[in-house]
């Protein structure tokens, strides 16, 4: 049977309380502390952190609430996330929950029974203002990721998507490139707006008028057919910029059913990179996202409210983006 306190207490002759407050990480005289560690050391006595956690009403644990659990942005993520949690003496739970549903009743239900001290939430489009409505009336801190939430004060961390859409299109522009096509998710979704602004804003800088700009919106499945209609346009674009890696992957196998080659046919840039894209021949250029940082940021802010702080409420944190040159974008005749 592990070392207590009470073994602590006997083997420094101080008080209960006196150790209590240590472990509790309040202060006490510098020579008690010093004996309190001592002691642990000698005696190899672990806190039991349940029991802790009984007391303060806390249960050192944070939901990381994801729209689609088995996304591969979203796994690179979480990684982040815990890690930066476990620094803090955190642990993190990971689960789903229905963005097509009208009731997220069931979803606040789970979260009050696992008793978790907070949650880092990436909304859905559909219905962004719900669960975030729920958590607040429940009185659980939340911190929102990727997508912005409207019509509620809401602390937000994101990838500055404005600023790496216009990197990626400059580069584009730097490169002779003056018929550009664009290919995105959801383009009434805060990151697509964001993205497809950055490309205009590139694309304002260099003149480039809208008759030579090619636009298109809408699910995965849509990617290859909205290429497809780019490659049958009487001036069709000579690059595009691909506003997500699961849009890209698609994006490559129907220019590779219409026998076209990057970058001796086609240009192409990538928002969101993957370990394949890399490996393909040619690698891709991409927009790569701090994922680390965006855990990290995240962690710190969900737990600055945890503990009470709330200066600068709500706050917004845009973490910046990098470009990755590859080797999918020609120079243009």
């Amino acid at each position: 049977m592990g070392s207590t306190i009470k073994d602590i207490a006997k083997d420094t002759n101080l008080s209960l309380a006196t150790i209590s407050k240590y472990l509790n990480g309040k202060n006490i005289l510098p020579e008690n502390k010093r004996l309190i560690e001592e002691s642990i050391q000698r005696l190899g006595y672990v806190p039991n952190k349940t029991a802790q956690n009984l007391r303060s009403k806390k249960t050192n644990t944070i939901c990381i609430l994801l729209p689609i659990i088995g996304d591969y942005l979203w796994g690179s993520l979480c990684s982040s996330i815990e890690e930066s949690l476990r620094k803090h003496d955190y642990s993190a739970i990971i689960s789903s929950y229905d963005i097509s549903s009208d009731n997220n009743d069931p979803d606040l239900q789970f979260l009050l029974s696992k008793q978790v001290d907070g949650v880092i939430l990436i909304p859905g489009y559909t219905n962004s203002h719900k669960l975030p409505l729920l958590l607040q009336k429940a009185g659980i801190p939340f911190v929102c990721l990727d997508q912005e939430v409207s019509g509620i004060p809401a602390d937000f961390v994101t990838s500055d998507n404005r600023t790496g859409s216009y990197n990626a299109t400059r580069y584009l522009l730097e490169n002779g490139h003056r018929r550009l096509g664009v290919i995105g998710g959801n383009l009434s979704s805060y990151t697509m707006k964001e993205r497809l602004a950055g490309f205009h804003d590139a694309c304002s800088e260099y003149h480039i008028p809208d008759k030579y700009l090619s636009v298109y919106g809408g699910d995965v499945s849509s990617s290859a057919e909205y290429l497809r209609i780019m490659m049958g346009l009487p001036e069709r674009p000579t690059a595009v910029l691909v506003l997500g890696y699961d849009l890209t992957l698609s994006a490559i196998m129907a220019l590779s059913n219409l026998n076209m080659q990057i970058p001796r046919d086609f240009s192409l840039i990538s928002f969101d990179d993957d370990q394949i894209f890399s490996a393909f021949e040619p690698p891709i250029t991409t927009v790569v996202q701090n994922m680390n940082e965006i855990g990290r940021q995240a962690t710190k802010l969900l737990i600055k409210r945890i503990n009470g702080n709330f200066d600068s409420f709500p706050e917004t944190k845009m973490i910046e983006t990098t470009l990755i040159i590859r080797r999918s974008v020609r120079q243009a005749v």
